[in-house]
Parts: C-alpha cells; sequence; structure tokens
C-alpha cells in the first residue's frame, strides 16, 4: 500500500461531497468492454493489459480505435487500463449497436458494454498503481504513482459533467479520459465490488454466456442499472434491446426509441426449443428499428427454448425464452 494512502482515501471523500447525484462516482474506478469480453474476463478471474490479452486471445471485440492504439506507446499497453469515472468522450464514441457504416473510432466499437466497477480506494492505493491526468493514447499525457503527480491532477476536470464552451473542449475531453494504471494485471477478487449492465435484458445475455457454475458465482454481483436506476453509467444514445416479449406465438423485442442510429441492420434471429435438434433462423435487412421487431412462430408447441438477436455482427441478446410458464 502507498504510504501516502490517507490521501486518497481524502480525496475520494472530498470529491464525493462535491458531486451532487454522482457523488457515488470517486468510490470506484471503472473498465468497461463489450459483453463478449466480459464474459472472458470472469472466466479468467483478471482483467489483464491489451497485450496480456492479445496474447492469451481472449478479445472477442475489439471496442478500441486501430489508429489510437497504433500512436499510443507500447510501453502503456502493458498495463491494465481503469477510468476515473464513467462517461467518457471514449466511451461516448463507442457505446451502443450501430451500424456498421455509422460506427467511429474507424469501425471499433463496444455493442453491448458491461462495466467492472472496483472499490476506488483498493486500486489507488495500491504500491504498484499508476495515474494519468488525461487521455493516454496522446502525446501530451502524463503519467506517475506519487503522491505529488496525483495532488497535481486537475480532478475538477476529470469529474467534469457538464455543458462546455467550445474553446475548453480539447482541454475537457482529453481530462475526462485520465486513466489509472495497472501493470500487466488485476484480479477480479482483489476490489471489483460490482458489474453494472444497461438492461435487464443484457444482464440475462451476461449471464446465459456464462458457464452455470460462472453464472452462479458472480450473479450477486452482476447488476442491471435501469434507466429509473443508478444515474451516470451508460449514455443510451445508441441501439439496445431494452425488453424481450412473448405474447402468444410472438417474441417481442423492445429497443431504445430515443437511440441516434436506428438503422439499418441485418438482423439474424435464432431460436431452439429445448430438447430439439433443429434451429429456426430469420434473416432480413431493417432500415429503422427504434420501437419492436418481433417474430412470429406459425403453429403450437412452443415451450421454451434459447433465442439469439445479432444486428450486423454485433449480439444483442442471447438468452432464454419462455411461451408458458415452466413448473421447475
Amino acid at each position: 500500500m502507498k504510504p501516502w494512502a490517507d490521501d486518497i482515501r481524502q480525496h475520494i471523500e472530498r470529491w464525493s461531497g462535491q458531486l451532487g447525484n454522482l457523488n457515488w462516482w470517486p468510490r470506484y474506478v471503472y473498465h468497461f468492454t463489450d459483453v463478449n469480453n466480459a464474459v472472458n474476463i470472469l472466466k479468467e478471474r483478471h482483467l489483464y493489459s491489451r497485450t496480456e490479452a492479445a496474447r492469451r486471445n481472449l478479445m472477442s471485440v475489439d471496442n478500441a480505435s486501430p489508429a489510437i492504439i497504433q500512436q499510443t506507446q507500447s510501453a502503456h499497453l502493458d498495463y491494465v487500463r481503469l477510468y476515473f469515472r464513467p462517461l467518457t468522450p471514449t466511451q461516448y464514441r463507442n457505446e451502443g449497436i450501430r451500424p456498421k457504416e455509422q460506427r467511429e473510432l474507424d469501425g471499433a466499437h463496444c455493442p453491448v458494454p458491461v462495466f467492472f466497477c472496483f472499490d476506488a480506494f483498493t486500486v489507488l492505493s495500491m504500491d504498484e498503481t499508476y495515474f494519468s491526468n488525461g487521455n493516454m493514447g496522446t502525446s501530451r499525457v502524463q503519467f506517475d504513482n506519487t503522491r505529488e503527480f496525483f495532488s497535481q491532477v486537475p480532478f475538477d476536470r476529470v469529474f467534469h459533467n457538464r455543458r462546455f464552451p467550445t474553446e475548453e473542449r480539447q482541454e475537457i475531453v482529453f481530462r475526462r479520459n485520465a486513466e489509472v494504471l495497472v501493470p500487466n494485471q488485476l484480479p477480479l477478487e482483489l476490489a471489483l465490488k460490482f458489474i453494472a449492465c444497461r438492461s435487464v435484458v443484457e444482464r440475462q445475455t451476461l449471464l446465459h454466456l456464462l458457464p452455470i457454475g460462472l453464472a452462479s458465482r458472480w450473479l450477486s454481483r452482476i447488476r442491471a442499472m435501469t434507466r429509473l436506476g443508478e444515474p451516470g453509467l451508460f449514455f443510451r444514445n445508441w441501439t439496445y434491446v431494452e425488453e424481450v416479449l412473448t405474447i402468444d406465438d410472438r417474441i417481442i423485442f423492445r429497443l431504445n426509441p430515443d437511440t441516434y442510429t436506428p438503422g439499418p441492420f441485418e438482423v439474424k434471429f435464432t431460436y431452439q426449443e429445448y430438447g430439439k435438434e433443429a434451429i429456426r433462423t430469420w434473416q432480413g435487412t431493417r432500415d429503422i428499428l427504434n420501437s419492436t421487431l418481433s417474430f412470429h412462430f406459425q403453429g403450437s408447441g412452443h415451450r421454451w427454448g434459447t433465442a439469439t438477436l445479432y444486428l450486423d455482427d454485433a449480439l444483442a441478446f442471447a438468452g432464454l425464452i419462455l411461451f408458458e410458464d415452466i413448473p421447475f
């Protein structure tokens, strides 16, 4: 532990008292990634640096811009990288399912974002933890692990969450992307407090993708942050599934009505009835997806099974579908 850990505790308390309804922000440090990558992280029980994750072939979905990675010093890729806050400019540019032709960051994006929220005091006070004063993908960034450097990080800009004049944009964007850096790996059990999903449906998807034993182990720490729940983790400005319903012989997906990117999408839906080998598949193009998407099953006898929904190449949902109450 850093000998000046009390300063870090005071920093957390001070900023928690200054951020209003976002007073919980400083109590955690944050790593967000796509749900497919989140599954690998939970299986490995560690967050790894980009270099180590690539070596272990753990990056199912790459949500970082290739151009930014190329201009990032190779040594910086040897750190586990977390943020002091959610709602960063990087998250704004890659959160949500976006049509292939409407993606920023050279096509990279984070279709179904999952947040790993770690106890800030535990991580920040570790001897080996470094801090940056801005975006690690820029040439102007500085980082260190000393008391003096930490005291000089402009956290009023890091935690800034209001509108700003055009002339301050570059500075604010740079500071909001300030990072917490841990060499090589960070064990989840050391400081992970909870895992946050954007909707109940996306929580269901994460749990469905995990092996049964692993899903049971993490169940209590995987939360769904609904629109009326805890604010300040997700932008919710792009396409995602808010709810899945079954009505008679239909499966209905309710999608984000406020999406900036409603389409067009190549849609692929699959359903496999429990105990049967046949997989039913529907594929087609939808120009607009900002309300509901439904699939009709002809005939009776459907009870329950597993379904997946892809929009372009992005997994939007995977999970169990019940057409009637099953007495387990």
